[in-house]
């Protein structure tokens, strides 16, 4: 855990050390004056590794608050348009987003649209089918049967 107070804790003990050098230089001994030294060095070494530390969890907390606010950004503009989800972008709408995958894990998956079929989607990751209002079910009908039977030919 990163606390403030110590890294405010090492630079007063710093400025604390580096007074009495100045003020009672004349009175010191080199040993003390070298131990006096070493304890300033070490204050200021402590003080720059909490620094360092508050600057990596401020920058870690600017990182999950731009999450968070995309997340918040995204859910707000998130709508339901059976049978899939859409995000509402300016003038147009971003997806579609598999149905199943949000309202279990709350991931937005991007469905595959079949090429074959229009109005047909398949979502990637649940393998679930979507059929919207473009869905054409004589033409999907059709594909199946022609498929089936390109197989019966195949396989006699």
């Amino acid at each position: 855990m990163i606390d403030i107070g110590m890294a405010i804790g090492s630079v007063k003990s710093a400025i604390d050390i580096a007074k009495l050098l100045k003020d009672s230089a004349d009175s010191l001994d080199k040993a003390e004056v070298k131990l006096q030294l070493a304890e300033l060095i070490g204050s200021l070494a402590d003080a720059k590794m909490q620094i360092a530390e508050i600057q990596e969890a401020l920058i870690e907390s600017d990182k999950e608050k731009k999450e968070l606010e995309n997340k918040l950004s995204q859910k707000e503009n998130l709508f339901f348009d059976r049978p899939y989800y859409l995000i509402k972008q300016d003038d147009n709408n971003d997806g579609p987003f598999c149905q199943i995958c949000y309202d279990k894990d709350n991931k937005l998956i991007r469905l595959n649209n079949d090429p074959f079929i229009s109005g047909q989607w398949d979502c990637p990751v649940c393998k679930q089918e979507f059929q919207d209002k473009n869905y054409d079910y004589e033409k999907a009908h059709k594909r199946a049967e022609d498929t089936l039977q390109a197989y019966r030919n195949a396989f006699p």
